[in-house]
């Protein structure tokens, strides 16, 4: 398991920016770094944050995304913070 911290555009962040995370179930950094990126230029990834903003006005920072594999920490990834490959 593969966790994705990335930074993305937020409109509604006084920051313009925001930090967040999602766990991918790969042990494969690139793998996980692709999915992340498909699943904002689909919007997946904004429903999953944000269920209630059906616009997605959120975009990913793509160079700004780093990991950790966090497959030895059983109790650490929940349904709620892993994205379907």
């Amino acid at each position: 398991m593969i966790r994705v911290y990335f930074v993305f555009e937020d409109p509604f962040d006084d920051s313009g920016i925001n930090l967040s995370y999602v766990d991918v179930p790969t042990r494969d950094a690139s793998s996980a770094f692709e999915r992340i990126s498909e699943s904002a230029r689909t919007g997946e990834l904004w429903k999953r944050l944000y269920p209630e903003d059906e616009e997605h006005p959120y975009k990913l920072i793509e160079n700004k995304m780093a990991c950790l594999d966090i497959s030895s920490l059983n109790h650490e990834s929940t349904p709620n913070t892993t994205l379907a490959c």
